[in-house]
């Protein structure tokens, strides 16, 4: 499989190309998943997006809820992770999450949170019964704006997430390539 992850500052999504429709397409169909989260307290359902937000609890809740709980209680969410990752004023890998939070309430970087949305997704690929995310070709969107360190912390947070074979694509280009 092919699989692009565009890793949003608002929201993130997994789409893949399968070799097996490819040949011979000259289009081929370009799938998007969905994915599995928390839509309310105890409920899940699936989305084709993933709200790019985290909401510091005990299970650390991550999407559409992690949004609206946040809504409520700003000092637990986290948001915006992606433009932390590219933010050279602050210690890119430093317990600075969730910033609206007192000092001893940040207990995540960026890179953490932003693993955090990655995995997410990964776990979504496994549960879809389509192989391991290990073993799968991995394209990863990035602004044209991050610098090598940010470029560096993406791979590592994509690393954390389990994923093996990455390619970072800057944003620019696959709008270029998806046109």
């Amino acid at each position: 499989m092919k699989i692009g992850i565009d890793l949003g500052t608002t929201n993130s999504a997994l789409s893949f190309v399968d070799p097996r429709e490819a040949e011979g397409a000259d289009f081929p169909p370009v799938h998007v998943l969905p994915i599995p989260q928390r839509l309310a307290a105890g409920g899940v359902g699936t989305l084709r997006t993933l709200p790019s937000f985290l909401y510091v609890d005990e299970d650390y809740a991550v999407g559409e809820y992690a949004r609206e709980q946040g809504a409520l209680v700003p000092t637990r969410m986290v948001h915006s992770a992606k433009s932390w990752l590219s933010n050279s004023e602050v210690d890119r890998t430093a317990k600075i999450l969730p910033w609206d939070a007192q000092e001893q309430g940040r207990v995540l970087s960026p890179v953490e949170v932003s693993a955090r949305y990655i995995k997410q997704m990964t776990q979504a690929w496994e549960a879809s019964g389509r192989g391991l995310i290990s073993e799968q070709d991995v394209v990863l969107t990035v602004p044209a704006s991050f610098d090598e360190e940010a470029r560096e912390l993406t791979v590592q947070a994509a690393q954390l997430a389990g994923i093996e074979i990455l390619t970072l694509l800057e944003e620019p280009a696959a709008a270029f390539y998806a046109w």
